[in-house]
């Protein structure tokens, strides 16, 4: 079960891309050079997971603004920031607080109304990605390859 996840999730963010052509999101993306891939894991220290930087190298946002069918706009990978970096608001889940600065911004809604950030830690969240609003914080995805297939289903109501 484990290798099928894994395949499943390999492509997340060419199920993403298909969805946002299909919808006519009109979100132009371009696959992110392995330097400024390499150069937001140094800044911020971490290692993105596998499925999360195989999307950003396979292909991103190429520019930030393009709100898609589910008000989202994702990050291209100039824009993307940890949680202390892009908030000064607090966080109010004690477990994404204490490791706010391994959680990585990569998409919000509604300008921010709220916004998702993925866990880049090496414990037991790596790769499980949060909803950051306020009302309240929480995990809401074991991985990215499951935040993307129920965010282009349509599934807003326990994304958010």
């Amino acid at each position: 079960a484990q290798h099928q996840r894994r395949i499943g999730e390999a492509h997340a963010g060419e199920r993403l891309r298909a969805w946002w052509t299909a919808t006519g999101a009109g979100v132009p993306t371009r696959p992110a050079p392995e330097a400024e891939v390499e150069a937001l894991e140094h800044r911020y220290g971490v290692a993105l997971p596998d499925e999360f930087r195989r999307f950003l190298l396979s292909g991103a946002p190429a520019e930030e603004n393009h709100m898609d069918d589910m008000n989202g706009c994702w990050w291209p990978v100039d824009r993307i920031r940890n949680i202390p970096d892009e908030t000064d608001a607090p966080v109010n889940d004690p477990r994404i607080a204490a490791a706010a600065d391994k959680y990585i911004f990569f998409a919000d809604c509604l300008v921010w109304a709220w916004a998702w950030a993925i866990c880049c830690s090496n414990d037991g969240d790596r790769g499980r990605v949060a909803v950051i609003s306020g009302s309240p914080d929480r995990i809401i995805a074991d991985s990215f390859g499951e935040f993307v297939e129920r965010y282009i289903a349509g599934d807003d109501g326990s994304l958010i």
